[in-house]
């Protein structure tokens, strides 16, 4: 046999096999009864997924298409079966009454070479357990009220920095970089008592490691979803979910901070502190528990890591687009604008953190951001066992993903008049009592739910206020509505970003 006629009859041998590897794998919803989408070779229901669709697009076109069909669906993550829910109900039975049979998430994590996966959002079972609970008596409200001077003393900062950058003019800006800066100096302050300051443009390689997690630097959408459908072989193959640069650029600066602090004795009453606490004495001073294990060094880096990055980027978008919603829609602006006033007149203006608690339109403003664009987009869960669904004839096999599509439930008609209107009035407690309280979780919903939901509401509503009370929002005009989401950014962000202009008042 000749070489030519060699490697023909092996890539043959090879195309044969994964043509039926590939066959058997999209069968197994038709064989199963399972209601479905026909997928596409290679990527399955993900076909176009970061050139012409994002993940966003993808989760809410897979949803309409699919409700109706059946209280839960078939999803192909590329070439693997994966469930679809698309029924409130047993939205409820995974995520909250069946939610030990569905703890873990089943991403990407590898502590052994990337120390810094070990994350509340990836860790599983009993570790998750155990590190969530140790966790809790950080994010209580009596200590984020402890917090909110620090916030708020930014707020002089966040002001100057939009100034500078309009000169106050009509001069369009990036509305994201500025409320990152924000974010990341709260986030600085607040959790590690450092002074980052990059509202007044010091420390830029904060900013620069940024963008090597959420960025243009980063990784692409199809990389990360590659890490989150085969977590095992992208462990098998090494693969890092971060950069070694960016590991131990957060490494070496807390784990740095950390040892200060220690040698120094420097107690401080911030998210640091807490951590070190429960790396050296299994509690946090003032809390009852009868859990006294430590948490290790690798692990309380890991969750900064988390607190520090996640929590910035959550917070940044909803006030990025919280924002660019009230300059398209100037009568929901000036309403806020007149509560803001209202509620600050007896404080000097100062926005306190009662204060901000009452401003009902606010909250309604953000929850309606939060409702429309969503960060956690959707829900992923993992069958820790055989899973029969509810009123169906379906079993979740174990081991297998359940998509929970949180922006299809947001944009459901049955749901929400209009969906595709930003409607903060949807949000009154009448409005509110109309309809089923499960139709609305960006924060994710039961056990599992975001740990930092008070504190980045607190960072959202606090930075969205003192943005309208100082500045009239406008749109530029290379700026689109409605806002289509780009689909080459993994981060939820529009074709074209944040473009805003900001006029004193």
């Amino acid at each position: 046999m000749s070489c030519l006629a060699y490697i023909i009859s092996v890539f043959l041998i090879v195309a044969t096999v994964i043509y039926f590897y590939v066959k058997k794998k999209y069968s197994y919803f038709e064989k199963n009864g399972v209601p479905y989408m026909q997928p596409s070779f290679p990527l399955g229901n993900l076909q176009g997924m970061g050139s012409k669709y994002h993940m966003f697009d993808v989760m809410m076109n897979s949803y309409n298409k699919l409700k109706g069909k059946g209280n839960i669906a078939g999803f192909y993550n590329i070439f693997e079966p994966t469930y679809l829910v698309t029924d409130l109900e047993v939205l409820k039975e995974i995520t909250v009454k069946d939610f030990n049979k569905f703890v873990n998430r089943g991403v990407f994590v590898n502590e052994e070479n990337e120390p810094l996966t070990g994350h509340l959002f990836s860790i599983e079972d009993d570790r998750w357990r155990f590190i969530r609970n140790k966790l809790s008596p950080v994010f209580t409200s009596g200590k984020l009220k402890n917090m909110y001077s620090t916030i708020s003393n930014l707020g002089g900062n966040l002001i100057k920095a939009i100034e500078r950058k309009t000169k106050n003019g009509k001069i369009p800006v990036d509305a994201k970089n500025v409320a990152n800066r924000f974010t990341v100096d709260i986030i600085s302050s607040v959790a590690f008592g450092m002074d980052s300051d990059t509202l007044n443009d010091q420390h830029q390689e904060l900013l620069d490691i940024f963008k090597e997690v959420f960025g243009a630097d980063g990784p692409s959408s199809f990389y990360f979803f590659f890490l989150f459908a085969f977590p095992k072989l992208s462990k098998f193959l090494k693969l890092r979910q971060f950069s070694k640069k960016l590991s131990d650029f957060f490494t070496n600066i807390v784990g740095k901070n950390i040892k200060y602090r220690e040698d120094n004795k420097d107690n401080r009453s911030d998210f640091l502190n807490m951590l070190i606490q429960l790396k050296n004495k299994g509690s946090i001073d003032g809390e009852f528990s009868t859990e006294t294990k430590k948490l290790t060094l690798n692990e309380i880096l890991a969750q900064a890591f988390l607190f520090f990055f996640a929590g910035s980027d959550t917070s940044s978008t909803t006030i990025s687009f919280g924002l660019s919603e009230l300059a398209f829609h100037q009568d929901v602006q000036d309403k806020l604008r007149a509560e803001i006033s209202e509620k600050t007149k007896d404080t000097n203006g100062e926005i306190s953190y009662e204060a901000l608690h009452e401003m009902t339109y606010l909250n309604q403003v953000v929850n309606e951001s939060l409702r429309m664009y969503t960060p956690g987009f959707a829900i992923i869960r993992q069958a820790n066992e055989d899973y029969k669904v509810p009123d169906s004839n379906i079993t979740i096999e174990k081991g297998q993903m359940v998509f929970i599509p949180t922006i299809g439930f947001h944009y459901d008609e049955q749901f929400w008049n209009n969906p595709t209107k930003f409607d903060p009035e949807r949000f009154t407690q009448e409005e509110i009592a109309k309809r089923p309280p499960q139709c609305y979780f960006p924060f994710g919903e039961g056990p599992r739910n975001c740990i930092g939901m008070r504190f980045g509401l607190v960072n959202v509503k606090y930075g969205i206020a003192t943005i309208i009370k100082n500045f009239k929002v406008t749109p530029d005009a290379n700026m689109k509505y409605p806002m289509k989401m780009d689909p080459k950014n993994p981060q939820l962000e529009p074709k074209g970003g944040f473009l805003l202009n900001f006029e004193k008042v």
